[in-house]
């Protein structure tokens, strides 16, 4: 990854931490709402935001934190052990 990447990925990982904690908010709203259909309405959009945001998050953080990636190859012939003794 490039430094301009990184810098990229970091900023994302922590908008998504923002808005994860603003779903939780708005999940934790709708939970003590009286029943409902706002209150449906409210438990429905923070966790569905919850939820993406977290596995967003946790996909970034893992790239960023994990062991650096092979570089690939350019296509091409491959080599080939020949059979021969």
């Amino acid at each position: 990854m490039t430094a301009t990447a990184v810098r990229r990925a970091r900023q994302w990982f922590w908008a998504l931490t923002v808005i994860a904690v603003g779903a939780s908010g708005v999940l934790y709203q709708g939970l003590h709402a009286p029943s409902g259909p706002s209150a449906a309405i409210l438990v429905l959009a923070g966790g569905g935001v919850l939820a993406a945001a977290v596995v967003q998050a946790g996909r970034i953080l893992a790239v960023l934190t994990g062991p650096p990636r092979l570089q690939r190859r350019p296509p091409g012939p491959r080599h080939r052990p020949s059979k021969e003794g």
